[in-house]
């Protein structure tokens, strides 16, 4: 694989927003692999090893984010990309604390990111995602947050790619991508 550039980026137009509309969470028995690309990397289709569903957290706007941060040291000639999900669930309940329990004991989870411009991003494709932090809290003032912060974290050889639109694909929603490009999956919300 060649290490020189081919091409430039232009600067385009102002048209996106930021922040983490939603999230769905894979882990189950079985495992997403078996990726296609397309010309630019993007994955247009995957397969399943055994039973998987992704389920949809919602998020409020403004408030969760998903960061990729690159590391690299020159001396050894490595590079990795962390990737961090802050995922914000707001008033604390029951099923909220049973889901904390079972994401915190799970080491395989792969995270599907829908961002605010309808971009799905694939997280922990090759190494997995886990719960690697967060915190529960009450708030002190009636207008505080009562709710949850969940911290996912991944570590990959590359860069989280995006989903894309498979051959034949006519769909106009992030979800009905996810449904496209991960025909054997389940897709729960």
């Amino acid at each position: 694989m060649s290490c020189f550039i081919s091409s430039g980026v232009a600067i385009g137009c102002s048209d996106s927003i930021g922040g983490v509309k939603k999230i769905y969470v894979g882990g189950q028995s079985g495992y997403t692999s078996g990726y296609t690309y397309s010309v630019d990397g993007s994955v247009t289709g995957a397969t399943d090893s055994g039973d998987v569903s992704y389920y949809a957290f919602d998020m409020k706007r403004g408030v969760s984010s998903y960061v990729q941060t690159t590391t690299k040291n020159y001396e050894n000639g490595t590079v990795y990309w962390e990737q961090v999900l802050t995922a914000v669930l707001n008033k604390m309940d029951a099923e909220k604390r049973n889901q904390l329990k079972i994401l915190g004991q799970n080491d395989t989870l792969q995270i599907l990111v829908v961002d605010q411009n309808d971009n799905v991003y694939v997280m922990g494709q090759v190494n997995y995602s886990y719960l690697s932090g967060g915190d529960a809290q009450t708030g002190l003032a009636l207008a505080d947050r009562n709710g949850m912060t969940l911290v996912f974290t991944a570590q990959e050889q590359e860069p989280s790619r995006l989903l894309a639109a498979p051959s034949g694909y006519s769909g106009t929603t992030p979800e009905a991508l996810i449904a496209a490009v991960f025909t054997g999956s389940t897709i729960v919300g």
